[in-house]
């Protein structure tokens, strides 16, 4: 009986013991995004608050009004997304939306418009558009219409723009025909481009958001951010031939995760990673444990996310300057080159203006717009937050900035494309927040 005991007791001690250093290991290999959550993000917190208690409202020397949206994202139309009206419209308005453009990938060569969501609803534009199957064009015709794939990309592309809708570049780190005459704009952020540049297994970022998704999804988002100098570089390039929008994608797809819901017949079904059907089983014990009674409002009851739309509508955005928000004035004010790029969980971009004066100080141009050079007295920006303004003419930069609140530069008569970036400082580094399309001085 002593030696049972004996041995009873030894077992239990290799099995705490075995606990205890799983427990150790998981803490050690843990340890670094526990690091950013007891230290590292409630530190980035405190500097965005102060940052943000420095907000000056600037003078509004643009008369059109800011409309802030988002370029490319997924619903339940495309194969690798579920995302309902239900959770998309409460996440677009917790990010202050104003338009969404859809890239839904299409479920045949026959693609007809308007399909999924379109329209305006709670206030917010739903425009649709289709993302190619391969990636890399997306359309939005604006109209009724049938799309045949079954054509070429750049048949497809002169088809759309010259019935008035919206052809532009997606995942620009890939090739693309960039001497085509139609395309109106290209990406030069995309959420999904930036993932992609980090080194190894993307289990670090699961590990974070896990960790910190809750409290901190936008700083452990934060955590992918690149700058994206080939594509920035290759943009500048193709401007100085022709005007190309630059636009920054969310790619929102809302389908890395890990959500579950009851069928009608009292089935759970588990969806994974890419909106992929893992299984469907009957309630067990695990349902039992994790699923709520009472689902969500798009009828999930589990989920466990990493890019929720919320999370990835409030990491960047496109601003559009025009006179009414219409689908139609989005889209020609978009094609103008009228916008600007903003990393909207750092700090919101709304105040925010690049633009030229003449002689009398009156703005004459702003973002996207071409002007005589000899029209040109100043170059100007303005924003709610001081920052640094870096000008950067044909793809060099020409001047830099710390910590202004406004910013001005006399281009004496030389002609140019010259766009401007605000930086914002977090951990003693600058990092981008706003990043205009240019003003185009010709002689």
């Amino acid at each position: 009986m002593k030696l049972l005991k004996k041995i009873v007791g030894l077992i239990l001690k290799v099995i705490l013991g075995l606990f205890a250093l799983i427990i150790v290991v998981i803490l050690i290999y843990a340890a670094p995004w526990l690091w950013r959550k007891v230290a590292v993000y409630p530190k980035l917190e405190k500097e965005k608050i102060a940052i943000q208690a420095q907000y000056k409202k600037p003078e509004n020397y643009i008369k059109q009004a800011d409309y802030n949206g988002i370029i490319h994202m997924h619903s339940y139309w495309s194969h690798d997304s579920r995302g309902k009206l239900e959770e998309i419209l409460p996440a677009a308005k917790k990010a202050n939306l104003e338009f969404l453009f859809f890239s839904d990938h299409p479920h045949s060569k026959i693609d007809t418009f308007p399909r999924s969501y379109s329209g305006v609803f709670g206030g917010v534009i739903f425009e649709p558009g289709t993302e190619t199957s391969q990636g890399g064009l997306m359309i939005c015709p604006m109209d009724t219409v049938i799309i045949d794939w079954n054509y070429s990309l750049d048949e497809v592309i002169k088809q759309v723009v010259d019935g008035g809708g919206l052809a532009l570049y997606l995942h620009t780190e890939k090739e693309h025909d960039w001497e085509d005459s139609d395309y109106q704009a290209m990406e030069i952020y995309n959420i999904h481009t930036d993932l992609l540049d980090e080194e190894g297994s993307i289990l670090p970022l699961i590990t974070n958001f896990a960790i910190n998704g809750k409290k901190h999804s936008h700083w452990a988002m934060r955590e992918i951010y690149d700058e994206q100098t080939e594509i920035m570089a290759n943009w500048d390039k193709l401007n100085t031939k022709r005007r190309i929008t630059g636009i920054g994608a969310a790619d929102a797809h809302n389908n890395q995760n890990l959500r579950a819901r009851y069928n009608d017949d009292g089935m759970v079904e588990w969806y994974g990673p890419n909106a992929d059907l893992l299984a469907t089983v009957k309630p067990g014990l695990k349902e039992k444990l994790l699923l709520s009674d009472v689902p969500d409002e798009a009828g999930w009851s589990f989920r466990f996310e990493t890019d929720d739309y919320f999370t990835s509508f409030n990491y960047v955005n496109t601003h559009v300057f025009c006179d009414t928000l219409s689908n139609v004035n989005i889209k020609d004010n978009l094609v103008a080159g009228h916008a600007f790029v903003a990393f909207e969980n750092l700090a919101f971009a709304d105040g925010f203006q690049y633009f030229s004066t003449d002689a009398n100080n009156k703005t004459n141009a702003i973002m996207g717009d071409s002007i005589l050079v000899s029209s040109v007295n100043i170059l100007k920006a303005v924003s709610p937050f001081p920052v640094q303004f870096k000008l950067v003419k044909n793809g060099e930069v020409l001047d830099v900035v710390d910590d202004v609140y406004e910013y001005e530069f006399r281009p004496n008569n030389e002609t140019g494309n010259y766009r401007i970036e605000a930086h914002l400082k977090f951990k003693e580094e600058r990092t981008a927040w706003v990043l205009s399309n240019p003003i185009y001085i010709y002689k």
